[in-house]
């Protein structure tokens, strides 16, 4: 029966997408950085006299169909989520600014809001910043169609979508990549308010302040063999202290690292990172109890087409069954099996499918993905 209901979940997301690919258009004009607005290429922006500003707008529409769930049943059955991105980036002498904000169903913030000064193979900024934690959290932002798949690692998970490592920070954040030869080494250090815990991680929010934040600092560095180039290996570590709003803990205090090693050659992509963390979580009655795990996932890319991309990734945690700090996050994804296609249908469209099993603290079920994304202008 299990087989069945896969299968017939799969076929669904195939009609879905051959329908989508009729009646798509495929006449957009080509956009010069659409493909990828990466950080790398925002990294590398020089010195301007003229005022440069950019804005992109990044549409997708998802839809999630879960199966073989136990009766909780945490996640809907099935869910259909539009949500919009705008994303603005201006450069003016050496002065800097980019903001990020995301609409959905789900969810609705002001991701990113950094001004910043340019200070020769580095900037330094001041505001709402991606936390460097990792490669995947600073290399694709909010703007599904930047990332090959409809899903993120469940370890690098948004806070709003049941994170568990503080994924935003508010204050300020240096990086910058300093070359030597052809190679180049990427640094980056940031410090300011984290998140406080009630009900998940809720980051610090700069339209409407609310809650207790405390101070949290992260840094990493990253190898390139070619300067801004794709390839990099690095390490990242951070520290955070986590208020909490629930009644029986009264603070976390949090420390992460992690490695990861990114590479291409020709048609094949390859993505990893080892992330280890360790929770001490303090109670009103001035007891204190911990624990800590490990997660790492792996993502494998194959281009075997113009314009298909065939995808699968692996994720696991160990150590985290009597995590008293995991288990504050039902939604976690502990475990999953992944495996996906993304067509590009022009330079500014893509349609996705993924199918998976998933492994959250009280259930492990079946998830099929179909994600529409596209960049405009």
């Amino acid at each position: 029966m299990r087989n069945r209901s896969f299968i017939t979940r799969i076929r669904l997301a195939w009609c879905y997408t051959g329908l989508l690919l009729l009646a798509g258009p495929s006449g957009f004009p080509q956009t010069a950085r659409a493909a990828g607005h990466s950080h790398a290429e925002q990294l590398a922006i020089p010195d301007s006299s003229d005022f440069r500003g950019e804005m992109l707008l990044f549409p997708a529409v998802t839809v999630i169909d879960r199966y073989d769930q136990g009766p909780k049943k945490k996640p809907a059955n099935s869910e259909v989520i539009p949500e919009m991105n705008f994303f603005y980036t201006a450069d003016y002498q050496q002065f800097r600014f980019l903001g990020e904000w995301l609409v959905s169903t789900k969810t609705h913030n002001l991701e990113r809001i950094q001004f910043g000064l340019h200070l020769g193979e580095s900037s330094l900024w001041l505001g709402r910043f991606h936390n460097p934690i990792g490669y995947w959290n600073m290399q694709y932002h909010h703007g599904a169609f930047l990332q090959n798949t409809a899903s993120r690692p469940g370890i690098m998970a948004f806070e709003t979508q049941g994170g568990v490592i503080p994924n935003h920070l508010t204050g300020l954040f240096w990086e910058g990549v300093h070359q030597f030869d052809e190679a180049g080494l990427y640094y980056s250090v940031g410090a300011g308010a984290g998140p406080y815990l009630k009900r998940g991680l809720s980051a610090f929010n700069v339209i409407e302040p609310g809650g207790s934040h405390r101070p949290g600092a992260t840094f990493r560095l990253g190898y390139q063999p070619v300067s801004f180039g794709v390839n990099e290996f690095g390490i990242s570590g951070a520290y955070t202290e986590i208020p909490s709003d629930l009644n029986d803990v009264r603070e976390v205090k949090q420390f992460v690292a992690g490695a990861y090693a990114n590479w291409q050659q020709d048609s094949v992509h390859l993505l990893s990172e080892v992330v280890y963390a360790n929770s001490r979580l303090e109670h009103d009655a001035g007891l204190r109890n911990g624990g800590s795990f490990f997660n790492a996932y792996a993502q494998a890319e194959w281009a075997f087409a113009d314009d298909w991309t065939l995808i699968g990734r692996i994720e696991g945690t160990r150590g985290g069954q009597n995590d008293p700090y995991l288990a504050l996050f039902p939604r976690y994804v502990r475990d999953r099996l992944l495996g996906g296609l993304r067509y590009r249908v022009n330079s500014n469209m893509a349609l996705k499918v993924e199918a998976s099993q998933d492994h959250i603290r009280d259930d492990r079920y079946g998830q099929v993905m179909f994600q529409w994304s596209a960049v405009f202008p």
